[in-house]
């Protein structure tokens, strides 16, 4: 798995964007996850697919809803041949200080990640036609742009979050977290995982990592698997034979040479993680045989 921060950027001013897009099957990648600095609501208006989000498995159908939240690692995998879905995304910004409510109260769903709580709102949920409504007219106005759009928008996805916030609260009837606390320490792994891509060929360590993220080695390890759903040595691991693949793929040069660069510095260590993880090695030329 490789986790990169998606490149969508919201309008400057009023963050929101609504679009509509197709996943293409041809398009899988099963290892590569994205996360963002936003929140998303995903309607599922044709086709079928599969999501993955904190280590758990989502099979999505027409008139299904998935809620992503800020730093949330997940990816996809389209299981025909195309998805069609309606995709909306905005800051948490764009409703603070609603009338007679804190923005927390409303950003609840985003920011529970207890351990019955579930990504999916499923279609036979009586909320989701009432979600996709709502969502309709927000593409409208965003489209028209006519006078007092904005808070026309900002009303709409309130109204969202209201009947998202009613349908959690009856699926986990305790929400009891500190949301300001779960903001901070995804905004601290948002760091790490920076790090971690930015450095992985390099003999990056757990606790330089955790304290680069202000947390003890423990409790980073603990939660960055559950954020991630991959402990972070085989994360880094992963990254590194994901760039042995592509080196292998695009040079001719040695294996150990590659396994060296990518952060290899034990080539039996590297022999038996490549065998475990990606299978038998592609014939190429050895150290010894070049120097022969």
């Amino acid at each position: 798995m490789v986790i990169c921060k998606d490149s969508t950027k919201l309008p400057q001013g009023f963050p929101v964007l609504i679009r509509k897009l197709t996943l293409l099957e041809q398009d899988n990648d099963p290892e590569r996850f994205h996360y963002h600095d936003f929140c998303e609501i995903t309607y599922v208006e044709k086709g079928f697919a599969t999501y993955f989000i904190n280590g758990t498995q989502y099979d999505v159908e027409p008139g299904d809803i998935i809620i992503f939240n800020q730093v949330e690692p997940h990816g996809w995998t389209v299981t025909e041949r195309s998805v069609e879905v309606t995709v909306l995304t905005f800051a948490p910004e764009v409703v603070s200080d609603p009338v007679g409510a804190s923005d927390d109260d409303y950003m609840k769903p985003f920011f529970y990640l207890g351990s019955h709580f579930r990504n999916l709102i499923s279609s036979r949920d009586e909320r989701t036609d009432y979600i996709h409504a709502i969502m309709e007219d927000i593409a409208k106005e965003s489209r028209h742009r006519e006078k007092g759009y904005k808070g026309m928008i900002q009303a709409d996805i309130l109204r969202i979050l209201t009947l998202l916030l009613r349908h959690y609260e009856n699926e986990n009837p305790v929400m009891d977290i500190s949301l300001n606390e779960k903001k901070r320490s995804m905004k601290r792994l948002e760091q790490a995982i920076y790090y971690i891509n930015s450095h992985y060929t390099d003999a990056v360590t757990l606790e330089e990592v955790a304290a680069l993220a202000y947390m003890s080695p423990n409790y980073f390890s603990s939660y960055f698997k559950n954020v991630t759903s991959k402990g972070f040595s085989e994360y880094v691991t992963m990254l590194r034979l994901k760039r042995v693949q592509e080196l292998f793929l695009t040079t001719d040069r040695s294996v150990s040479d590659i396994a060296m660069e990518c952060g290899f510095r034990n080539m039996s260590n590297f022999y038996r993680l490549y065998k475990k993880h990606i299978g038998p090695l592609p014939g190429r030329r050895s150290k010894k045989k070049e120097k022969a």
